[in-house]
């Protein structure tokens, strides 16, 4: 049984062990970072507006 799962846990980083899917997971995690960014930019540039008009 321990042996098993070991072997499957081995399979699943060869997978991700190639230059293409490393570089596919980190494009992907780098939009992640570069919308979350946006969406908290999006954030700022509403609260700064509403407060003038609120003054």
């Amino acid at each position: 049984m321990l042996k098993r799962r070991r072997t499957q846990k081995l399979k699943r980083n060869v997978i991700y062990s190639t230059a293409t899917r490393r570089r596919v997971m980190l494009r992907k995690l780098h939009k992640k970072i570069i919308w979350r960014r946006r969406m908290f930019a999006m954030q700022q540039m509403a609260e700064t507006e509403i407060e003038p008009i609120a003054s």
